[in-house]
């Protein structure tokens, strides 16, 4: 095998491709990028089982051929050269690289093990523009589970009907659900995309612009952006019913300021406790909202912030942390707080947008 291409090109695509390695994995190869040099292009593919990527490079093809290359050594190696151009020339079982400035050679893999990306049939798909996807993942996928106990909880829900798409991601303490109007039409049955696949997914559409369509079936959802064919597996679970505790009726309503809310918030964390617990205190008759922390090794912190507030008097007590993410997706000035008071969670809205609502529970300590 033997080739040359654009050193900037051929890097780009290594440090996205990188990223889909298994980097402790039992099977060796699984660390490897997969390079296939054949009619004027080098195809890089990369897996971790749970997604993977293939990546076209345009290049000069003097001989073909296949090899399995250690990711993580072809990344440092690429991202520490200099020259427009980089030549790649199998010699044995090393691969010898080459630009104007640097050369090495790399110890191969072999790459017979190596698993072939699944190709999504066409039959079901739907489409919307790259930005608006981003947007709607982006706007939940904090929320997914760390915890591997139950892989529906890691995932992101993504389902649409009545020419809408709808995201939602939660970890059982808090909620999100992000809603987009879907140009397409048609429905799209509850798809659940492991979130790490989906953090991959979205790192990789924010660069391109246009429309986006996606492939499914019941095992894999796919799409090709650009140059870049992208593949995840989908988890074979159910989501829970999360519509049933979301509250149609409250008790206490309140709008506040985005900025005043995100600048409470953050200088409270400095008095926070273990569990970054904060207090709120909604004051009809005041018109304001009291937060508060405490934590007996540092001090104590009371915040005041003017708000419009309709209904009862409440003491909650909330993850702060959990309050704070939820304003990353709301890009209104105003946030609308809804409750039933003490022991129920907290609805946090965009004043003047419905396309996305956030359920934090309470810390009852």
């Amino acid at each position: 095998m033997k080739f040359d291409c654009n050193t900037q090109e051929f890097g780009t695509a290594v440090s996205t491709a990188v990223r889909f390695i298994e980097r402790r994995a039992n099977l060796p190869v699984l660390s490897s990028i997969l390079v296939t040099a054949d009619n004027g292009r080098v195809l890089l593919n990369a897996t971790n089982l749970e997604c993977g990527v293939e990546i076209s490079v345009p290049a000069k093809v003097s001989v073909k051929g296949v090899v399995a290359i250690p990711g993580a050594v072809l990344a440092g190696f690429l991202s520490n050269s200099r020259g427009k151009l980089v030549s790649a020339t199998l010699v044995g079982e090393m691969c010898k690289l080459e630009t104007e400035r640097t050369s090495a050679s790399i110890k191969t893999i072999p790459y017979e093990d190596f698993p072939a990306l699944p190709r999504v049939s066409a039959t079901s798909s739907f489409s919307i523009k790259s930005t608006d996807f981003v947007k709607l993942l982006r706007s939940v996928m904090y929320c997914a589970s760390t915890s591997a106990i139950k892989p529906e909880l890691q995932s992101v829900l993504i389902y649409g009907d009545g020419g809408k798409i709808i995201s939602a991601a939660t970890d059982s303490f808090r909620l999100a659900e992000k809603t987009i109007s879907l140009r397409s039409g048609g429905s799209v049955p509850q798809l659940l995309i492991p979130a790490r696949n989906v953090a991959e997914l979205v790192r990789i559409l924010e660069v391109v612009g246009g429309e986006t369509v996606l492939y499914y079936n019941e095992n894999q959802i796919s799409t090709q952006v650009g140059n870049v064919y992208y593949t995840s597996r989908i988890i074979d679970g159910a989501f829970p019913n999360y519509q049933q505790i979301i509250p149609k009726t409250f008790t206490t309503e309140a709008v506040v300021l985005r900025e005043d809310v995100t600048k409470a918030l953050k200088s409270l964390s400095v008095f926070s406790d273990k569990f970054s617990q904060v207090s709120l205190t909604f004051e009809p008759s005041k018109k304001s909202i009291l937060l508060s922390s405490r934590n007996p090794d540092v001090g104590e912190q009371t915040t005041t912030i003017q708000a419009t507030i309709s209904g009862e008097i409440a003491t909650m007590n909330f993850n702060s942390r959990y309050l704070a993410d939820s304003l990353q997706s709301i890009v209104g000035d105003s946030v609308r707080l809804q409750t039933n008071g003490p022991g129920k969670p907290l609805l946090v809205k965009d004043s003047a947008d419905e396309s996305f609502l956030y359920l934090a529970m309470p810390m009852n300590r």
